[in-house]
């Protein structure tokens, strides 16, 4: 990586022993210096304070962790940051000064999405655990660097997709699991359509808003409101709409219920129309049927859907119907608690902290970097399904497009100078 004033020897040389040996922890959460160990308090930093990023400083009213910096380019989201954590908590609007702090064990990152890869693997060189929110990353190729990262480091980094740490979600994706409701073979998802702007020339950035490092690997283009803080999610850039916003959390659900973290469709076709009066480069509205094998099943994204913002399951048996809270709608199940002998997932009542006693133990968390990778995936490849025009086959197993080199561009995007990954 090229990184504007902390050069990559200046991490490396301080991140050498880490990189050697399994569960290195900073000096910090190893109790140096008077400090108490991670077991009692880890010391944080927490990287884009905007929305989300502001609900990210919850980590620091857990009593084995303090957030002893905040960072964003955007001086007024910093400052309001550093004012709801008080006390000796830092300011600044490079996050390479929190990485390069060797009293900081861990960071929390609410950055729009195409920074999420960079900073993940920077923190992992760094020998800091990562808090990622959704979606994992921007590319297919970013989530497969930042699983290397994360294992070549040993460290512990959680997608935040709170899902995964709710007990109604866990315990229907027992159900599923556990053949309570038959054999699924249809799975729906829908969505609002994607919002619309108005077609604008660009302007000056804000005097507190270091418009080149937000935009970072990005490619330059002129600073306009409806690029960044909220909106940043319609630039293909930066994101892909909402399919890989919300869609990200509801393909997790999914992907936990029907036993796929570990793999991925087959097949993918999509459908998209762009509004040629806005400016947002994201399908407005936007169909995606995945192909899935042993088992085989099929899910579908539509965008608009019937039912807005809604996860509908559908075998023969039964069918469910709700995401926030699924809810048998068609047939007869047994809903009596998980039994004896029958299959149990992962348990996490909260994500945060189990992110938190992860670090502590070592163990890897419920929302693992390499599934949040694999779940993200599937958002991306409905994306690239639309843009090439054409049903696409997958190999799960090899994350690439068989004999498709046109397709298989599209799993990665380049880097803006000096920025490499």
């Amino acid at each position: 990586m090229a990184q504007r004033g902390v050069s990559r020897r200046r991490f490396l040389s301080g991140v050498s022993a880490g990189a050697a040996a399994p569960y290195f922890l900073t000096s910090g959460a190893l109790g140096a210096e008077g400090k108490a160990p991670a077991s009692d308090r880890i010391q944080a930093g927490v990287i884009g304070t905007g929305g989300r990023g502001m609900a990210l400083l919850g980590i620091n009213g857990y009593p084995r962790c303090k957030v002893a910096a905040v960072c964003d380019v955007y001086q007024p989201h910093a400052a309001r940051a550093q004012k709801a954590i008080g006390g000796s908590c830092d300011a600044v609007a490079d996050f390479r000064q929190i990485l390069d702090r060797t009293d900081i064990d861990a960071v929390a990152t609410g950055t729009p999405d195409h920074w999420h890869a960079l900073i993940t693997v920077m923190a992992c060189q760094s020998g800091k655990d990562v808090y990622c929110e959704k979606p994992l990353c921007r590319t297919i190729a970013d989530g497969q660097a930042m699983v290397a990262a994360a294992r070549r480091h040993a460290r512990v980094v959680q997608m935040g997709s709170q899902y995964r740490s709710m007990g109604h979600i866990r315990q229907f994706c027992e159900w599923v699991r556990n053949g309570r409701f038959g054999k699924i073979e249809e799975v729906h998802l829908s969505h609002g359509c994607c919002p619309k702007a108005r077609v604008a020339p660009g302007s000056p950035p804000p005097a507190d808003l270091d418009w080149d490092l937000w935009l970072g690997p990005a490619p330059w283009a002129p600073y306009h409101p409806n690029r960044c803080m909220f909106n940043f999610r319609f630039w293909m850039d930066y994101a892909g709409g909402f399919i890989t916003d919300n869609g990200t959390h509801m393909m997790g659900v999914v992907s936990w219920a029907m036993g796929a973290d570990a793999t991925g469709p087959v097949a993918i076709e999509a459908t998209g129309k762009l509004d040629p009066d806005s400016m947002y480069d994201v399908p407005v509205e936007f169909s995606v049927r995945y192909e899935f094998e042993d088992p085989r099943w099929v899910m579908t994204w539509d965008q608009p859907g019937g039912g807005g913002l809604n996860t509908q399951f559908i075998g023969p048996q039964a069918t469910i119907d709700g995401f926030f809270r699924p809810t048998l709608v068609k047939g007869e199940a047994d809903l009596s608690p998980t039994r004896s002998g029958e299959l149990r997932l992962y348990e996490s009542n909260d994500h945060f902290g189990n992110w938190l006693e992860c670090i502590v133990s070592r163990k890897r968390p419920v929302y693992d970097v390499e599934i949040g990778h694999r779940v993200t995936s599937w958002s991306h490849l409905g994306n690239i399904a639309w843009q090439m025009g054409r049903k696409l086959r997958w190999d799960p197993v090899r994350q690439l497009f068989p004999d498709d080199p046109e397709a298989n561009r599209l799993l990665q995007r380049p880097y803006r100078e000096p920025w490499r990954l």
